[in-house]
């Protein structure tokens, strides 16, 4: 299994201006926890380090390895939570999980579809329900996504959590019967259009008839 490092520092204090002025240094302030330890531990890791951790393995297990001084700890983790700024879109701060090799945690996992269902190539409608599921396992075990084969997928047809193709070890969390992803009829909202632009053509048909009628009739008529 391949060892993923994330180095960490240890940060003091909290609240809004310690992690404003964490941000600015470009770094993001975030936290370690876990139920064997009494205590959280307050870190802070350099935020183009994490944007690239997240960017490829975002549920892998990691070692965080935490500096102090001539001091380094490493700590098995995974990334619980990520919270974000939402009107600057940036990361806000982060919240790591301790794991064990031995104890199995629910992480939410992502849905990779591959393939193009033959439903949409009949003219149906794509529509995605789910786009994670939430999985139990082993942290050697959680897998970067779970892929899903739809391209047999077709009109009025749907694939549920419970359909979905589980590794071996993982224990699936999410009620089986929510949906995933369906493929519906095409939408009638062309023939609505169609309908509506015939409607005006006839009615403005009329109007320009009705128009044309009584200028005829209104003209001074010709002498004979």
């Amino acid at each position: 299994m391949e060892k993923i490092i994330l180095k960490a520092e240890l940060r003091s204090g909290k609240g809004k201006e310690i992690s404003k002025k964490i941000r600015r240094e470009g770094k993001i302030p975030g936290v370690l926890y876990s139920p064997r330890e009494k205590e959280n531990t307050l870190l802070k890791v350099k935020k183009e380090d994490l944007f690239k951790l997240i960017s490829t393995k975002r549920h892998a297990m990691i070692t965080l390895e935490i500096n102090e001084e001539n001091k380094r700890d490493e700590h098995l983790a995974i990334i619980k939570d990520i919270q974000y700024d939402n009107l600057k879109k940036q990361i806000k701060h982060i919240d790591f999980y301790g794991v064990t090799l031995k104890e199995k945690i629910e992480v939410e996992i992502g849905i990779e579809l591959v393939g193009t269902p033959v439903g949409i190539k009949d003219g149906g409608v794509l529509e995605l329900d789910l786009r994670e599921v939430e999985i139990k396992c082993l942290p050697s075990q959680i897998p970067d996504a779970l892929s899903l084969d739809i391209s047999q997928l077709k009109i009025n047809e749907h694939i549920t959590a419970g359909q979905l193709p589980l590794p071996e070890g993982i224990e699936l969390i999410t009620d089986p019967e929510r949906i995933v992803v369906s493929v519906h009829p095409p939408t009638k909202i062309e023939e609505v259009v169609k309908e509506k632009e015939e409607v005006e053509e006839a009615v403005t048909g009329e109007v320009e008839g009705e128009e044309a009628k009584k200028a005829e009739e209104e003209s001074p008529r010709k002498k004979e």
